[in-house]
């Protein structure tokens, strides 16, 4: 489906865009139905309108097509484990516990 190709062909754009939508930190969950509505919102941002069940195939083949590149790691039959290290929460160093006096 020439869709699912525009997620393909555009793929960091489309992440930034879920992120903007979702709260999408690396090695997280991200669960289908949250992923299918984001592709339906994405399409139709680009004037693709879509109906909900063609919306949904074009989310799972999109989805398959994340897991292939290691984007996503399959969990479940609804949710995989995000995989995309530019999404990580930046880290913060611990302070030491000030000295007793």
């Amino acid at each position: 489906m020439k869709e699912a190709e525009l997620i393909h062909a555009n793929q960091p754009e489309f992440m930034k865009y879920l992120k903007s939508k979702f709260t999408l930190i690396h090695m997280s969950n991200v669960f289908f139905r949250d992923f299918h509505y984001g592709v339906m919102s994405y399409l139709a941002e680009k004037g693709i309108k879509l109906k909900y069940y063609d919306a949904e195939k074009i989310a799972r083949e999109a989805g398959a097509d994340f897991e292939r590149k290691g984007i996503f790691k399959r969990m479940d039959h609804q949710s995989w484990l995000l995989n995309y290290p530019e999404f990580a929460l930046p880290r913060t160093e611990k302070k030491a516990a000030a000295a007793a006096s």
